[in-house]
């Protein structure tokens, strides 16, 4: 049986580590700080719609602290920027073989991706051989540690995954991405198998490169005619660079109509950005609306709206400013724009 190894336990790590414990499957989850002592101790908490359980999920502090076989699939839950470094950390690691010889994990194991951004699949393509990617909607929120929601129902989420690069799934691919999407929807994730992940992964960036005005902005609609124009500006730079985009409403096979997000008391919720700002972590914006950013520098272009939201997030940051307490004045200093009143709403 597939052993799903899964770095990082976050929102995400945690959601697919648990949900995946739950339907019968064998699941390692590597954390580290605070996440791993709670993991360790039987203390971390995982809240859905329906109520509240504490985790009994075996964990490691690294990859020196675990036996890899071939039946382990690498499914990398870190924030993008931690990519890298997670996969420099577990390529060279040794993994027996059934023949009891030994290879290499960047040789002979899938892993997989679950970030947002285009990045990370070329990132791991540099060490390892077989790169799968991952397109979700999971709503789930980290911002206290030892403690994970997830508000997706009655699904816990939608996934679509491919092969990387693409665009079409190798032969030998095939029955391993249609096994782990077997086990997804044992564990409750609406899946869809895709040939060209790429398209996907673009038409998630849409959403996602507004991240950090959900970050930064009360709710409002000037918020929601900034993220407009984000996403506007986002599509014309990827559409100009040559990046096709899926349109996931339209191409999906995945049963959307069974995916929502419900209220689990006392839980605020929000994006990636917003979790990260929340609790003084590592922003991953730099490769959601910093894609944009460089995408359009690549091409001769400028990405003006995205990279003044891009150095607004890190001066936030910097400045120690609370998670959604900038209001108007701010944003339409930031992006003059708006004052125009043309954007689409």
């Amino acid at each position: 049986m597939t052993r799903y190894v899964i770095i990082g336990a976050g929102a995400v790590g945690v959601t697919f580590g648990a949900e995946l414990h739950r339907a019968g499957r064998d699941v390692v989850l590597a954390a580290r700080g605070a996440q791993l002592a709670a993991l360790r101790a039987g203390t971390m908490r995982y809240l859905r719609p329906d109520g509240a359980r504490t985790l009994d999920l075996p964990a490691v502090g690294g990859p020196g602290e675990i036996d890899l076989t071939s039946d382990d699939v690498l499914v990398l839950a870190t924030k993008t920027q931690d990519a890298g470094p997670a996969a420099a950390d577990w390529a060279w690691r040794p993994v027996r073989q059934p023949d009891d010889s030994h290879r290499t994990a960047a040789a002979s194991l899938p892993v997989m991706t679950l970030q947002n951004g285009l990045d990370a699949e070329r990132t791991l393509l540099r060490r390892f051989a077989t790169v799968l990617g991952g397109v979700l909607r999971v709503p789930a929120t980290y911002v206290r540690p030892g403690e994970v929601a997830s508000a997706g129902g009655p699904a816990g989420g939608v996934v679509w995954l491919g092969a990387y690069p693409g665009p079409a799934v190798p032969l030998e691919h095939a029955g391993l991405l249609e096994g782990i999407a077997a086990d997804f929807r044992a564990a409750g994730f609406d899946t869809q198998v895709v040939p060209d992940i790429s398209r996907w992964k673009a038409a998630k960036l849409l959403a996602s490169t507004t991240f950090a005005l959900d970050a930064l902005y009360q709710p409002g609609d000037l918020r929601d005619r900034a993220a407009a124009l984000l996403r506007e500006e986002a599509r014309e730079i990827l559409t100009a660079a040559g990046q096709p985009i899926a349109d996931m409403q339209a191409e999906s096979t995945a049963d959307l109509t069974r995916f929502g997000v419900q209220p689990i008391p006392g839980h605020e919720r929000g994006n990636s950005s917003w979790q990260s700002l929340t609790r003084s972590g590592s922003l991953e914006t730099d490769f959601l609306t910093g894609e944009i950013v460089l995408t359009a520098r690549l091409i001769g272009r400028r990405a003006p709206a995205s990279a003044a939201v891009m150095e607004r997030v890190h001066r936030a940051q910097l400045d120690g400013t609370p998670a959604r307490s900038l209001g108007p004045d701010d944003l339409l200093e930031l992006l003059p724009q708006l004052q125009a009143g043309t954007l689409p709403c």
